[in-house]
């Protein structure tokens, strides 16, 4: 049987963070038509009747709500349920009341604010490079926690971001003015810091990703992507120069990372980022990379030629391996391989997904790039040895676009998949 007081405070409590989310303010009452909230009243067995019009009286009688009834029908038939009292509704519910909940927010606000201001009063005559960056950083916070005095409703408070997750928030940003203090943590060692809890700075994002998402439309939101666990990394190899955007110092050795044996490379996002291009060790003129989909394919393809045996392999000067759709570190090294001067090649599975990843290897680029053994003929050779494709895999085709059906071979190739559902992939292709 359904617990129908339960229902009704939570119907009402939906509908009163609904109704303030558009308005702002609380509405005078709140209603529920029985007709439409219990539609199949007359056909319910009589228990069932009997437990909702009780749960609605028990409501009335602690002044939660009052019932109107249907005419000629009192103690029968509710034509509707109305609720006025939302101090008493949220207490019923066992939840604190909003309005109390946005008071308390925005009093801690305040005096973190004051904090910060105090701070930045009390050292505002230093005068240093490090300083300023913190003077900067703490003013921008000032102004972000500023604007959520201001604004900060009951719409938050429905979204779950309750006065302890504000605080947290409010402490984050506060620890993150001074960025030296973030250097050389862990996320669960600062979580630890600051909130004496190891995966607190975890929980966080749940909440407050929509409200800054929100936010960051009206007025510039401080940076705090550092508290994510993602470490994003690329592998390229090739006899390359990787040029610092600013060298270490003046000797013109350690201004840049030489691969003088074209070694596979293992990047994280951050290392790319330091680079400002990237050119060959030899002095062709023409560079060109190969970027490759499937991890196994660019071990074999990338890794220094022994013998020297294959030309098809030999007139790409780097490979750069991309593991499916690019992550940020493949995306950082696609920019700078571009504005390098790189012309592009592209390996992968052939099927809608393996385009669908050269298109978005061609959008990163901004430049053409070429399909290696992604055509028709490649597809006719090891049709033997695909893989049927389910109806999702096949309607990612619906995805490409028409510049990139335009490509020599892919038309070509998307019209043998759509006819025999197979695709082959990348991994048992021989590219010698």
């Amino acid at each position: 049987m359904i617990n129908w007081k339960k229902r009704i405070v939570k119907t009402f409590l939906k509908k009163y963070f609904a109704s303030a989310s558009k308005t702002g303010n609380e509405r005078d009452n709140l209603r529920i038509r029985s007709s439409l909230f219990f539609p199949n009243f007359d056909s319910a067995h009589p228990d069932e009747k009997e437990a909702y019009i009780e749960s609605a009286e028990a409501l009335q009688q602690k002044g939660v709500v009052i019932i109107t009834w249907e005419k000629g029908g009192k103690g029968e038939r509710i034509r509707t349920i109305r609720c006025e009292n939302y101090k008493r509704l949220f207490r019923e519910a066992g939840k604190p009341y909003p309005q109390i909940e946005v008071e308390k927010t925005k009093v801690m606000l305040g005096a973190r604010i004051q904090s910060l201001k105090e701070s930045l009063a009390a050292h505002g005559k230093e005068n240093s490079v490090i300083f300023e960056d913190i003077r900067k950083q703490t003013e921008k916070v000032i102004a972000f926690l500023e604007f959520l005095s201001i604004n900060f409703s009951f719409r938050e408070i429905g979204q779950g971001i309750e006065p302890q997750i504000m605080e947290d928030l409010a402490k984050l940003f506060e620890f993150a003015c001074n960025p030296a203090q973030l250097e050389k943590i862990t996320t669960r060692a600062l979580s630890i810091l600051l909130y004496q809890d190891s995966k607190r700075l975890e929980a966080l994002p749940a909440f407050y990703t929509p409200l800054l998402s929100r936010i960051q439309k009206t007025i510039p939101v401080p940076d705090i992507s550092f508290i994510g666990r993602s470490y994003p990394e690329t592998m390229i190899s090739g006899k390359i120069i990787f040029d610092y955007k600013d060298p270490p110092n003046s000797d013109a050795v350690n201004s840049s990372l030489i691969n003088a044996k074209g070694l596979i490379l293992n990047l994280p996002f951050e290392s790319v980022e330091t680079f400002g291009a990237i050119g060959l060790v030899s002095e062709k003129q023409e560079k060109t990379v190969l970027t490759i989909e499937n991890k196994e394919s660019f071990y074999a393809l990338g890794s220094p030629q022994i013998f020297n045996t294959s030309d098809n392999l030999s007139r790409y000067d780097c490979f750069l391996y991309i593991g499916g759709y690019p992550n940020r570190a493949d995306i950082a090294m696609i920019k700078l391989l571009a504005e390098s001067g790189f012309t592009f090649h592209h390996a992968g599975d052939l099927d809608p997904d393996g385009v669908l990843i050269l298109q978005n290897v061609m959008d990163i680029a901004e430049r053409p790039v070429t399909p290696v053994r992604m055509d028709g003929e490649t597809f006719n050779k090891y049709r033997a040895w695909g893989r049927q494709l389910t109806p999702p895999m096949l309607r990612h085709a619906d995805k490409i676009r028409e510049d990139t059906q335009a490509i020599p071979g892919i038309a070509e190739l998307l019209h043998r998949i759509e006819e025999t559902g197979i695709g082959i992939e990348q991994e048992i292709v021989d590219y010698r």
